[in-house]
């Protein structure tokens, strides 16, 4: 799916600032529902339109969204997240459970999450579409749908993970100048992720709403409402 009509799309000046609200409390405890209950939002218009960004009414409802889509993040990394917890608990024994610590948390950090949070794109599509918890789990129907369009999957999650990576590069930046930017610029990525791993799913045999795409005219309309 080209990507680039909608990167034009999101720099128009008119939708600039909701996005760039989201990345600012991407970070920020129980704020950060709001931001990931945008992108399901958005998501849903870009099924039904072809491209849009949602406005940010309906606030409630768009934080309980993202309230569930955390529950689906972390089911789906149970066990990275086990990995984490157990190998910083035996770094803090002695210094012999502290070797195997580090190897877990390496290996939780760089091979399993990133192996387990691979179901993720297309787990908050199917929950942005259905707005269902239980069917954003449905681990061999994603599979199905992934397999569908494996190879643009695999770059399209490649390539996020490197632009988040690169996000979040800019912390370094001293102050709160760098927490601001990396914030910012990870939600951008994860709204561009969204819009791209969407128009996979609605090849796929998963999507539910097969609707000819509108016009960037009348899609821009249907984000005004």
């Amino acid at each position: 799916m080209d990507i680039i009509p909608f990167v034009r799309f999101t720099a128009n000046s008119r939708y600039m600032a909701r996005w760039i609200v989201g990345g600012l409390a991407l970070f920020i405890p129980v704020l950060n529902f709001f931001s990931i209950g945008f992108l399901s939002r958005t998501s849903r218009l870009i099924l039904v339109g072809g491209m849009g960004i949602a406005t940010w009414q309906e606030k409630y409802e768009a934080w309980l969204e993202g309230v569930k889509l955390l529950f689906v993040f972390i089911l789906y990394n149970a066990i990275p997240f086990f990995m984490f917890s157990s190998g910083f608990f035996l770094t803090t024994l002695n210094t012999f459970t502290a070797f195997f610590g580090h190897l877990m948390i390496k290996a939780a950090v760089f091979v399993i999450f990133p192996v387990c949070s691979f179901f993720l794109p297309f787990a908050f599509t199917i929950f942005a579409e259905r707005t269902d918890f239980r069917e954003a789990l449905e681990f061999e129907d994603i599979l199905r749908g992934i397999k569908e369009v494996l190879v643009e999957y695999i770059i399209g999650y490649a390539a996020t993970i490197g632009a988040v990576y690169v996000a979040l590069l800019f912390m370094h930046i001293p102050y709160l100048i760098g927490f601001l930017i990396s914030s910012v610029l990870t939600y951008y990525v994860l709204l561009l992720s969204a819009f791209f791993f969407t128009g996979l799913y609605r090849r796929t045999s998963l999507c539910m709403q097969r609707v000819v795409p509108e016009t960037n005219e009348e899609a821009n309309d249907q984000a005004e409402k």
